[in-house]
C-alpha cells in the first residue's frame, strides 16, 4: 500500500511549521523552499488543510499559515483524512457493514479476506492516531534536524 504524495507532503508541511515556525505565521514559498515542494502543489494540500481545521491562514505582509491547534493535538491519521479522506488499505465497499454499500460485492459475506482488510485498517488507523506532529518534532531534534534562525529559509 502507497500513502499518496499529496499525503506525504502535508505531514511534511505541517511538521515544517510546527518545527520552524515557532507559533509565527510562515508563508508557504518557506515551506515549499525547505521542503522541496511545488508551491502550487502546496496550495491545493492547505486548502484541504485549512478546511479541515488544522492550518489558520492570515492575510497581509506579516501573514502566512499557522497550525490551528497545538502540534499535540495533530497526528497523521487527522492530515491524512483531511488531504485523502478515511484510511482504508482495500476499497470501502470491502469493509462496509452497510447493506447498501456491500451490494457491490457480489461476495462479502463469504469473503474470508475481508477480516485481513479490517485489521489492516484498525493497526493503520491505530498507529496513525498515535503519531502527533509533536513526535515528529521530537524525533526531528533527537536526529539533529537543524533549526534555522529568523533569516534562514533553507537548510
Amino acid at each position: 500500500m502507497l500513502v499518496t504524495a499529496a499525503t506525504r507532503y502535508g505531514v511534511r508541511a505541517i511538521f515544517d511549521l510546527a518545527f520552524y515556525g515557532n507559533g509565527q505565521p510562515t508563508k508557504i514559498r518557506d515551506v515549499s523552499l525547505r521542503q522541496c515542494i511545488s508551491e502550487r502543489y502546496l496550495e491545493q494540500i492547505f486548502y484541504k488543510l485549512l478546511k479541515a481545521g488544522l492550518l489558520k491562514g492570515k492575510r497581509g505582509p506579516k501573514g502566512g499559515y499557522i497550525l490551528a491547534k497545538d502540534a499535540s493535538h495533530i497526528t497523521v491519521a487527522d492530515i491524512i483524512h483531511a488531504v485523502e479522506g478515511p484510511v482504508s488499505p482495500v476499497p470501502v465497499k470491502c469493509l462496509s457493514s452497510d447493506e447498501e454499500e456491500s451490494k457491490s460485492c457480489r461476495i462479502q459475506e463469504r469473503c474470508i479476506a475481508r477480516h485481513v482488510w479490517r485489521r489492516t485498517e484498525a493497526l493503520l488507523r491505530d498507529y496513525y492516531t498515535s503519531v502527533s506532529i509533536a513526535d515528529l518534532c521530537s524525533l526531528a531534534r533527537i536526529e539533529g534536524i537543524p533549526r534555522l534562525d529568523e533569516d534562514s529559509v533553507l537548510l
